[in-house]
C-alpha cells in the first residue's frame, strides 16, 4: 500500500520551507516564492487526503507566507534605494 510515516513531516513541507526563506534572494526571490507557494499547496492538500504527515501542515503554511511576504519586502527595498538615488541625483540640477 503506502509506505508515508504520517508522524513526520514530508520531504515537499520541508522543500516549501526552505524556498519560502530563500525567496529573499534577490532577483530569484520571486520564483522561489512561487515554488514555495506551490509545493506548499500541493502538500497542504495531501495532508488533507491522509497522503502526508500532518507535522508538516507548520511548514507549509509557514514557506507559503515567506513565499508572499520576503520577495515583496525585498522588492519595496530596492524600490525605495532606486527613488532615493533618483531624487539625490535630480536634487543635483541647477535649474
Amino acid at each position: 500500500m503506502n509506505d508515508v510515516d504520517l508522524s513526520k513531516p514530508s520531504g515537499m513541507s520541508k522543500a516549501s520551507l526552505i524556498l519560502g526563506i530563500c525567496s529573499i534572494i534577490p532577483f530569484v526571490g520571486w520564483g522561489l516564492g512561487l515554488a514555495a507557494i506551490i509545493l506548499g499547496i500541493i502538500d497542504l492538500v495531501k495532508i488533507k487526503n491522509k497522503e502526508a504527515g500532518e507535522p508538516g501542515k507548520k511548514f507549509d503554511i509557514i514557506g507559503i507566507i515567506l513565499g508572499v511576504i520576503l520577495p515583496w519586502i525585498f522588492s519595496m527595498i530596492i524600490i525605495s534605494l532606486i527613488t532615493s538615488a533618483a531624487m539625490g541625483a535630480l536634487s543635483n540640477i541647477a535649474y
